[in-house]
Formats: C-alpha cells, structure tokens, sequence
C-alpha cells in the first residue's frame, strides 16, 4: 500500500483538506465563514458511517470528516458526543433500514432536544433517487451524499417516526397476524395429513364440534365409524348437543372404514398442538393490543368512531390505527390514500397518459386491511349502504373486472377513513342516498311545485304492492329481484308521463 504514491497522495489530501476546513481556512490562506453543518448517517446492523458536510457563506458544500461507529449502546453515546461540535445544523439525515434506524433516531432527540425537527429518517427509494450520480455505491460514498443532500430542504421529506410505544404496540398488532398465519398454516398441515388417508372431507377447526371429532378420531383406535359413535356417546354424557353433529352426519359417512396410522395420529396430536398454541398466542397478542388501545382516551374515540363504519371490524379498526399512528400528518386525502396504497400510479409525459400498477412502496398491512374490507362490499355484505352501493355499481353495472372494483371501493373508504380521523366528522351509512333524494326532491319543487307524487302513480304503487304480497308463495328469490327492479322502472315512467301530462295542461291554460 505504501509502495503506491497515487493511493498515499489521496489520502494525503483527503486528510489536508479536512484538516483545513475544519480549522476554516482555504489553501489560499483565505478564511472560510462556515453557516452551517450536514451530517449523513448510513446505517447497518453493525456499524454507523457519518459524513459531516459544511456550507460556505458562498453557498459551497465542504466535506468534513467521515467516522464510522458500532451500532451499540456505547457507540451511541459516541456518536452523539461527536456530534456535539458541529452546530448549527442543517439535518441529521438517515434511511429507514428496517428497524435499525430506529435507535439511532431515538439518541439522537434525546441528545438535540432543540434540533428534533432537523432529525429526518428518510425512504430509501427517495433518497437513492436523489443521489444517482455518486458513481460506486459504498457507505462512505452513501453517507456523503446524504450530508450533501441534507442542505436541500425542499428535496428531503422525511418517513414517520413515532415514539417506541406505539411501535411496540403497532408490532404486537402484527405479531398477532403472523400467528394467525402460523395457526392456518398447521391446519393446512392437518388436512394433509387426512388427505394421505383418503379423508378428503376438510374440517373446519373453528368450530368447536369439529375440532372435538378430531380429539375423537386420534384418540380412538379402529376405524373412524368407532370415533364418531364414542363422541356422540360422550356428548349425550356430558348433556352437550350433538344437532350440528348429526346435521353434517351425511359428511362423514364415506370415511367411516378409513382407520388412521400410528404415525398419522402422532403427526396429527403434535400439529393440533400447535395449532392450539397458535391460536392461544394470536388471542393474546389481540387482546393485548385492544387493551393498550382503550388506555388511551384518545385512540378509544377513534376506534369507537371506526367501528360505526359498515364492514370494519374489531381487528380492522385495530389495524387501522396501529399502522397510521399520527393521522394529522397528511395535508389531504389523496396523501393518505397514497400511503394506504389503494391508489395506482399515474405517467404523463407529452400529452399521454397512462394509469401504472398500484402503488406497491406503501404500507402492505394499511392495503390488506382496506382491500379486505372493500371485497366484503363487492361480495354483497352492508346492503343498503353507500358503499355497498357504490360497489354494485361499480362491479355490477360498470362491469369492473373483481380486484379493480375491489380497489375502486378501498379507495373511497380510505377517503371516508381520512375524513373520519382528521376531520373528525361522524359517519352516516346512507349519507350520500339522502343527500342525493333531497336534492331530487328540491328540484321537483322547483319544477312542478310539489314533492309529493302523483295519485295515478300512488294507487300502481299500491297495487304492485298487493300483488307481491298476493303471490309471494310463487316466487323465487332470482324472480322477485327482477320482478321489483321491472316495477321500480316502471313507476318511475309513469311519473315521468305524468309529469309532461301536466306540463301540456298547464301550457293549455295559459293559451
């Protein structure tokens, strides 16, 4: 290494210059005014390279010193011991690495209690498109560029970091979904095994009884039929009811000569087990989270206001809090909706537009929660509602293929959710079906000075009523549908007629 003079003259001057520009003195002898400091920290699991840069009166960036430390407690400290000499600054600018960063965050506002406003964790992607002509990427490279970047205020838009309560309680909250995946998972394992021995009739874990006739058939020795006669017996004991039993009864009769290994029934304890267990921690993990939830007076307004909404849970609301955590951040509802992630990108360059994929950089579990929900509208569920209506129409009568419609619903209940939380308005199921008929209403007042319908149109009302309720015994779910969507039009034609009828006699009298 010594041997090569271009490689010692770098770091010749590499160490002259930052030795000169931390004494503020140029090789001219002309002193340099620094106005402020940068410091780009990249961080590892390890190790913390930073980069402190200066800015001139001249408006010239200057680097100063780069200094690697351990990402531990006693390297913490060191950092912000070192970083005690630069000031003013600029920013303290990282990435969001995972939960590595979060450390770091948290020591540096505890260490610049006046300066938390200028500590900003930024995302990745944003912060490697601003620094694309660093040429070889290396963490000392990577640490400049942010020093160097940290002077662009309008470039730098930092990522959300909340207090490590809440993403403790946000990551119990997600825990519990692992779980329940844990738990499907096994009963995936479960069903396989029974498929080994040509059982194909899939049980339904949840459900209690099910679960019990499983206990039954690997407990039991001999052939499935002896299972199910011992746990009928053993219900009547015990004075439980057996109706849904001897309702699915038909289920399990061709599977009753099928007798289950010794190794099959050792797989199929050990995976109940589990599967048990799995269940038990995703309940805690649950119950733990509602409980931290209604601590707070705050976040129990919210999740009560939440809960009013058609379709959203218990486990949605929770989620939906957890994962926004300071909902006040975003400047309007397209922002949020950006986040949550229901929304796709856009590219127009030259006069063509062309609508991208969905916005996938987002949060995944805010886009799961919200397109869960959305498919229980599609699918028909809170009948009556605007949402339910709004997906009718947008999977019935546009005829939307299932994940656009899907979306096109998660969209307008992330707007209602952004309009519920920041702006505090309580939600109304079938606001915009009554806004919309006393709108109707108004301009038939204004028209034809009146809201009341016609007589003719009242007594077919009342006839059309009397023949559903006449002949009800005679029709099908499918027919009366069609039935009552046919009257609906056409009572509205014949209040349609009838309003230009009064039109023509009104224009006769004034003749």
């Amino acid at each position: 290494m010594s041997h090569n003079p271009s490689k010692s003259f770098r770091k010749k001057t590499t160490r002259r210059k930052s030795r000169r520009s931390s004494q503020g003195s140029t090789s001219s002898g002309a002193e340099i005014e620094i106005v402020r400091y940068g410091v780009g920290l990249d961080v590892h699991k390890e190790n913390i390279v930073v980069s402190v840069a200066a800015q001139t009166e001249q408006n010239l960036i200057i680097q100063i010193r780069t200094h690697k430390f351990r990402n531990q407690p006693q390297g913490l400290q060191e950092l912000t011991q070192f970083l005690q000499k630069y000031l003013p600054v600029s920013h303290y600018l990282m990435e969001c690495t995972g939960i590595y960063h979060r450390p770091v965050y948290h020591a540096l506002e505890d260490a610049f209690p006046n300066s938390k406003t200028k500590i900003i964790a930024m995302n990745p992607l944003l912060v490697h498109r601003k620094l694309t002509d660093l040429g070889n990427k290396h963490d000392k490279a990577d640490a400049q560029g942010m020093a160097e970047l940290s002077f662009y205020d309008r470039l730098i838009r930092p990522s959300y970091i909340g207090t490590p309560e809440f993403f403790h309680l946000r990551d119990t909250l997600r825990n519990y979904k692992h779980a329940k995946k844990a738990a499907n998972k096994y009963v995936n394992r479960i069903h396989r095994v029974l498929c080994s021995v040509n059982f194909m009739h899939k049980l339904n874990l949840h459900h209690e009884w099910e679960l019990h006739l499983l206990d039954f058939m690997i407990t039991t020795e001999g052939p499935m039929k002896r299972a199910f006669k011992a746990m009928v017996e053993s219900s009547q004991l015990e004075k439980r009811s057996i109706s849904s039993l001897m309702k699915h009864q038909d289920d399990y009769v061709p599977y009753f000569n099928i007798e289950l290994p010794k190794t099959s029934r050792f797989n199929l304890r050990q995976l109940v087990i589990q599967y048990l267990q799995a269940e038990t921690n995703a309940a805690q993990y649950l119950l733990q989270t509602e409980k931290q939830i209604l601590k707070d007076a705050e976040f129990e307004y919210w999740y009560l206001q939440l809960l009013r909404i058609p379709c959203v849970g218990q486990v949605s609301a929770l989620r939906l809090i957890t994962e926004l955590g300071d909902f006040r951040r975003f400047v309007n509802w397209k922002a949020f909706a950006k986040y949550c992630g229901v929304v796709p990108e856009i590219k127009e360059s030259g006069g063509t537009f062309t609508p991208g994929h969905i916005n996938r950089f987002t949060n995944t579990h805010l886009r799961t929660a919200l397109s869960q929900i959305a498919m229980l509208y599609v699918n028909g569920y809170a009948k009556g509602s605007d949402l339910a209506k709004f997906a009718h129409r947008q999977y019935v009568l546009r005829g939307l293929p299932y994940k656009k419609a899907v979306m096109r619903v998660a969209q307008k209940l992330s707007r209602i959710i952004y309009q519920v939380l920041v702006n505090n308005v309580s939600y109304d199921a079938t606001f915009e079906q009554t806004k919309a008929k006393i709108q109707r209403l108004q301009r038939r007042n204004t028209k034809h000075g009146t809201m009341l319908e016609f007589p003719q149109t009242r007594s077919l009302r009342r006839d059309i009523s009397q023949l559903l309720v006449t002949n009800s015994q005679y029709m099908t779910s499918k027919s009366r549908f069609f039935l009552i969507k046919g009257f609906q039009q056409l009572i509205r034609k014949a209040n349609v007629v009838e309003l230009q009828g009064t039109k023509v006699d009104s224009k006769k009298n004034k003749i």
